[in-house]
């Protein structure tokens, strides 16, 4: 990017503006080239300041979570990347009494990560979040794919969901998202920001075994020590499940370079130290054909590729 405009978006933002950042350090895999330009708006008007320079400037824009869904090129990124981890506030807003339930209305920021909610929710009695423990990801990513598991999804607190859209905040309900299967609905462009969920108030020691019991089934089946993406592949519509596909392949522990696709869960793509984005590619390409030749079936990763 040209010094000038890096200069000028120093200026015009308050928060920190990074040149040639590397994005290993952004990834939950560890992997992904440098940024040419870093930024982390310490608020919505920051963020609305330099996204309006960066679209009068037809600079190319990429908004970054915890990168825990992201495979980012060994070329890196172009353009300015967003981060929204300042974005970190917590709020309990109104309390909600009927005859059988108490609700809490919380509203989060993008950049909350999702397991430091469930910690909060824990510590205040709050029920309605434990089928996430262990998925990686902030509020922020996880609205914009619906993060969840087979037991459900962040969608399912939603209430509603706050986005920078065209230099305005827009609030979007719960009934305009159209929260699907690893997909929602949001205008084109739009950055979310935050979002109100609905929780109730519920026995901390049945929350806390609730979360214990998905976070130790967690351990037993998925390779939590190494640098990953969590599942690479979503599971098709019908049928068996990606991983079920993969292992029918006998595909597990098969390695291209420093990447493996693990033995403990054949969904997950590890890098054992020094893998690449070009080795973790092979892998998904690797895995895409075996499958296709197998079972017919053409699988669509979860995660997605970032960069040149």
């Amino acid at each position: 990017m040209d010094e000038k405009i890096i200069n000028e978006l120093k200026r015009i933002a308050r928060g920190a503006v990074c040149k040639d950042e590397s994005m290993r350090e952004h990834t939950t895999i560890k992997i992904g080239g440098p940024a040419d330009v870093w930024f982390e708006p310490v608020d919505v008007e920051d963020l609305v300041a330099v996204l309006k320079f960066v679209d009068e400037n037809k600079i190319h824009k990429t908004i970054f979570g915890n990168g825990s869904n992201a495979l980012v090129t060994d070329k890196g990124i172009r353009g300015i990347v967003i981060s929204l981890n300042k974005f970190d506030n917590i709020e309990l807003i109104e309390q909600l009494t009927s005859e059988d339930k108490k609700q809490a209305v919380v509203r989060v920021g993008a950049g909350v990560p999702l397991q430091k909610l469930i910690s909060w929710s824990l510590d205040n009695s709050l029920s309605g979040l434990e089928n996430l423990t262990g998925i990686p990801g902030t509020i922020g990513g996880a609205v914009f794919m619906n993060a969840g598991t087979a037991d459900g999804s962040v969608g399912d607190a939603v209430q509603s969901v706050s986005v920078v859209n065209k230099g305005k905040i827009i609030e979007l309900s719960k009934d305009k998202m159209e929260f699907g299967y690893r997909k929602t609905k949001l205008p084109k462009g739009g950055v979310v920001v935050g979002a109100v969920i609905l929780l109730s108030f519920a026995n901390k020691d049945e929350i806390e075994a609730r979360i214990n019991k998905i976070r130790n089934k967690r351990k037993d089946t998925q390779p939590l020590l190494w640098p990953s993406m969590g599942s690479v592949f979503r599971n098709p519509s019908h049928g068996r499940k990606a991983w079920q596909l993969i292992d029918e392949c006998g595909l597990r522990d098969v390695r291209v370079g420093g990447a493996r696709i693990s033995n403990e869960h054949a969904n997950w793509i590890i890098n054992e130290g020094a893998a690449t984005s070009k080795d973790v590619e092979v892998l998904i390409k690797l895995i895409r054909e075996k499958v296709r030749e197998k079972s017919g079936i053409n699988l669509e990763t979860e995660i997605v590729i970032i960069g040149e």
